[in-house]
């Protein structure tokens, strides 16, 4: 399951996701400002709260919209 770590109003989270959805990515949106929980878990993965973070495990992941490192990351 593919993870973003974001909040509504960061265009670069907003990029990324109409990316991961132009490549027919699926994926759960954790927002970080409407979710307590998500804010931790995000901070526990990546020790910041810098979004976005975009996980495929909970455990690799890529800070921000590097589309090589994000390809890499999904294998695609």
């Amino acid at each position: 399951m593919v993870k973003v770590y974001s909040f509504e109003s960061c265009p670069w989270c907003n990029k990324l996701k109409k990316y991961l959805t132009s490549r027919g990515v699926e994926y759960e949106v954790r927002d970080i400002e409407l979710d307590e929980e998500a804010a931790k878990e995000c901070q526990k993965i990546s020790g910041d709260l810098t979004v976005p973070v975009t996980t495929v495990d909970g455990k690799n992941y890529v800070l921000g919209f590097d589309k090589a490192k994000i390809d890499a990351l999904l294998g695609i």
